[in-house]
């Protein structure tokens, strides 16, 4: 499994012109022109164009054919998706949190918070639990649209449950605690939950795939 995640990372990461233009204009629009979005914007945007770059390069190359044709177990490439995804998930939220440090200083404004984080890394959880079952069964081009459409759902769902709790981010000397919102930390379980339970049904899906090639 280590060889497939080595190699979903290289995907993810693998960067041309066009990718780094996307990533410089998306940054510069959810830091000025969205600046009140970014806290969740951004992490979505960057997971968004990471996560799903591996499936586009995989289609294109033919992978499954080169799969099927290895020894290697199918539930391996299935976890190694949602491992890679997990990892870059952590590393958008985390890129975020130091980010809105840097525009802190430049705007005064408090974009990110624990609890913001934590917020944000459930969506994540759920737009991936959501969409990866769907890719696995349809592939990429096909599951373009739906995909799309399920983040905008998300997005402005997460949004109007993001923003809420964001009145009393600026008040000086005030810090949000995970703590002292249980209901943050029970939603964050179930959300795990889900995320497990997608990756099941994701290996399901796969293995029937798999037969009928």
């Amino acid at each position: 499994m280590i060889n497939i995640i080595k190699k979903d990372l290289r995907a993810c990461f693998m960067t041309d012109f066009k990718t780094i233009i996307k990533l410089v204009v998306g940054l510069f629009i959810f830091s000025s022109i969205l600046m009140g979005l970014s806290s969740v914007a951004i992490p979505l945007f960057l997971s968004y164009m990471f996560i799903f770059r591996s499936f586009y390069l995989d289609e294109s190359n033919k992978c499954d054919y080169f799969f099927n044709s290895m020894p290697i177990d199918k539930e391996d490439i299935v976890y190694s998706k949602y491992i890679v995804s997990t990892l870059i998930i952590v590393l958008s939220i985390l890129f975020t949190y130091f980010y809105s440090k840097i525009l802190k200083h430049i705007f005064y404004a408090d974009l990110m918070n624990t609890q913001t984080m934590l917020s944000t890394l459930n969506i994540l959880l759920i737009l991936v639990s959501v969409s990866f079952p769907i890719m696995f069964k349809y592939g990429y081009k096909k599951s373009y649209i739906p995909i799309n459409l399920v983040m905008g759902i998300i997005l402005v769902f997460s949004l109007y449950i993001t923003l809420k709790p964001r009145a009393d981010i600026h008040i000086e000397g005030q810090e949000n605690s995970i703590i002292s919102d249980p209901k943050l930390l029970i939603i964050s379980g179930i959300c795990l939950v889900i995320y497990i339970i997608s990756m099941y049904i994701s290996t399901k899906i796969y293995n029937k795939k798999e037969v009928a090639l």
